[in-house]
């Protein structure tokens, strides 16, 4: 780098901030599904239906318009018209719900020094939702992420021939968006799949069931995995980005359970995102690390070498990495001895 840039380089991040705080305040305030749904707005007209403080909302819509988000003519405000399937909370294609979560997380965020000061997560700070419709807003932003990596990584799975299963338990499933592809692509047209969460996470995966062939093959297994004994019988445990949410004896229980569900020869696959040995990226990895320290008690983010390890002393065999990846999209496996 130039060091005549390192200045600015330094103060980019310092500011970056900005951008991302203005979308998330519009994202949680529904500025943008109200202006699609009205074709456009005035100021006025905008402040006084969503009851927002009109000097205020100018200032946040001209910041959105130089982030060429909204379009400004005359008077008129409109999204612009790439963004409008994203920015619409009725359409199937929102990431509302995931801008709506980042806002809260970024609530955490800006108490960092303090929790890294007094070793303890940062105090909550609420929104200008409820916690129901917060909850509800992150369940469906995991369904946002999952977009992400679904196709690819059971495409991964399959390729390797590991979506042979009878019985699928989705630990901690929610929307079930892996349970519907795993169960497309799984050559077994008897397969059924067990998503195991509690009973308001289940909602989406039911109404989402309601508009598919796959109704019959689903199971909702209402529960606290952290609790409540699994499901058995299995021969797929499928564990999506969970276990950055605890420490190693939470994670080496869960493991134990999972190998105890799963019948002999059966499978466990982990997906999460892995930091590397050293401790210095990916960058995806060291970043999610902070946002585990500042909203769990003892969230963090493992090496492969650590789950591995894990899965192993809980009785799998053959653990390792099958699908490589910086981000949430790397998944490790491992197998339940089938003379066992």
């Amino acid at each position: 780098m130039p060091n005549s840039s390192v200045r600015e380089y330094l103060l980019s991040f310092a500011n970056a901030y900005q951008s991302a705080f203005a979308l998330a305040a519009a994202s949680e305030l529904d500025i943008f599904t109200e202006l699609i749904k009205r074709n456009g707005a005035t100021l006025s007209e905008l402040s006084k239906a969503l009851e927002l403080d009109e000097r205020r909302l100018n200032y946040l819509l001209a910041a959105l318009v130089t982030m060429e988000i909204l379009a400004k003519s005359e008077n008129l405000y409109v999204v612009e018209e790439q963004f409008v399937p994203y920015l619409d909370s009725r359409n199937s294609a929102t990431v509302l719900p995931m801008l709506r979560h980042q806002a809260n997380c970024a609530r955490g965020w800006v108490q960092l020094a303090t929790s890294i000061k007094t070793g303890a997560p940062a105090p909550v700070i609420p929104g200008v939702n409820d916690e129901k419709v917060e909850f509800q807003d992150f369940i469906l932003a995991m369904d946002v992420a999952s977009k992400r990596f679904v196709s690819s990584i059971t495409q991964q799975l399959f390729e390797q021939d590991l979506l042979h299963f009878e019985k699928l338990l989705d630990l901690g499933g929610a929307s079930g968006s892996y349970s519907f592809a795993f169960l497309e692509r799984n050559p077994n047209p008897k397969s059924k799949a067990i998503i195991f969460d509690r009973q308001e996470a289940l909602k989406e995966a039911k109404i989402k069931a309601q508009n598919t062939e796959l109704d019959n093959r689903l199971e909702f297994y209402s529960g606290d995995f952290y609790k409540d004994p699994y499901p058995q019988d299995v021969d797929f445990v499928w564990i999506s980005a969970i276990i950055h949410q605890q420490n190693e004896e939470t994670t080496a229980q869960m493991f134990r359970q999972s190998f105890n569900s799963l019948r002999p020869g059966g499978l466990v696959a982990v997906r999460d995102v892995f930091i590397n040995e050293d401790q210095t990226g990916p960058r995806a990895a060291a970043f999610f690390g902070i946002n585990m320290a500042i909203r769990t008690e003892q969230g963090r983010v493992y090496t492969v070498g650590e789950t591995v390890n894990l899965l192993t002393e809980a009785g799998f065999q053959n653990a390792r990495l099958a699908i490589p990846a910086e981000d949430m999209g790397a998944v490790v496996v491992a197998e339940k001895s089938p003379s066992l």
